[in-house]
């Protein structure tokens, strides 16, 4: 089958980039012809190298240039080589020509990612609901909704039923977010897996082959201000030594640490899978941690934390998420039965696409 997938593939952001290809990398996997659509919607203009419109974002990409033009080489390096992009770019002041792609496939995807969370879309982004698919086959696997409530102003539920009556499968990546969008359609949501978990180790293989970095470390990423986090990581330094390799725009006032701001995707994944251990609050940083087998913990101190927590739940390893600063070592995992745990998953999921694409 001919599949176009439309998702936030842009975006100079590891899990972003990285869902892209593990969806695709699944389809190919299955023996389907696979296309990300190019789709650049309103907020694109924020991953541009030169943001003319934002000069204290223009000065300080200009102040450390190297860093900047170094990290948005690798991203496009990481699409150039991954995502089979659609040859043509679609803005969002064009949508209505995303409608000539209803004769180039067969079947449309939109998800993972955050693409239904309407506060950070400011609203409904309506090719992100496969809006432009004509009569061919629509299917939503794992968008993420990410709150459990939206600002009344983003939230048009009239236009969002109408968008959802269209789709042939429904699901999405949230339990907890069901609530918003299920009864707005008869038809039922389910919720399955990022495809990131879709995919096995080996399916990173390439990526995590080469060390980033030489000899023993720990592995610090960091996607929102977590004070909690970086005192933890201070203790830990302070107390046995540890060396931790981070990345970030900003130097992080952590002893014996090395900032690794500038590198992509490929590299985000060696660095987790050469770590002596994990500290996060990122989701895909948790993910890549269960997938490697990692030593980790997850940092939950906002709302955003939902999805760790759902998941190590899922998983049965609750007791890696903290929300309070915490130094201690770190307990021993039974990898053993979260593979078990995380198989189950992984069949559910892979049931659900296989019906949608049958």
């Amino acid at each position: 089958m001919n599949i176009g997938i439309i998702t936030f593939h842009g975006a100079l952001n590891f899990g972003s980039a990285l869902q892209a290809y593990a969806l695709r990398t699944a389809l190919v996997n299955e023996g389907h012809k696979v296309r990300i659509i190019n789709y650049r919607a309103l907020d694109y203009e924020q991953y541009s190298l030169i943001q003319v419109r934002h000069p204290r974002k223009l000065l300080r990409t200009l102040t450390h240039w190297k860093s900047f033009h170094s990290r948005w080489s690798a991203f496009n390096s990481f699409a150039n080589d991954y995502f089979s992009l659609t040859d043509k770019a679609y803005s969002s002041n064009e949508e209505g020509a995303l409608a000539e792609l209803a004769a180039e496939f067969d079947c449309f995807i939109c998800g993972s990612d955050q693409i239904w969370n309407l506060d950070c879309t400011r609203g409904v982004v309506e090719p992100f609901f496969l809006s432009f698919a004509g009569d061919k086959r629509r299917i939503a696997y794992a968008p993420s909704l990410a709150h459990t409530s939206f600002k009344p102003e983003n939230f048009d539920q009239e236009k969002v039923a109408s968008l959802l009556s269209k789709f042939d499968y429904l699901s999405v990546r949230e339990e907890e977010t069901l609530p918003l969008f299920q009864p707005l359609v008869d038809k039922p949501i389910d919720v399955v897996l990022d495809p990131t978990l879709l995919l096995g180790v080996s399916d990173y293989a390439d990526m995590s082959v080469k060390a980033v970095v030489d000899g023993e470390y720990a592995f610090l990423y960091l996607l929102r201000d977590c004070s909690e986090l970086i005192e933890s990581a201070c203790r830990m330094a302070l107390d046995s030594g540890v060396r931790f390799a981070y990345v970030s725009d900003r130097d992080l006032p952590i002893p014996n640490s090395i900032n690794l701001f500038g590198i992509g995707p490929r590299e985000f994944i060696s660095l987790i899978a050469h770590a002596s251990l994990v500290l996060t609050n990122s989701f895909h940083a948790t993910v890549f941690s269960v997938l490697f087998h990692k030593p980790f913990r997850v940092f939950a101190t906002d709302k955003s934390g939902a999805r760790m927590r759902d998941l190590l739940y899922n998983l049965g390893i609750s007791e890696r998420c903290v929300s309070l600063v915490c130094a201690d070592g770190i307990a021993p995992v039974d990898w053993g039965k979260v593979d078990l745990a995380l198989g189950g998953l992984r069949e559910h999921s892979w049931q659900y696409l296989r019906k949608a694409l049958s």
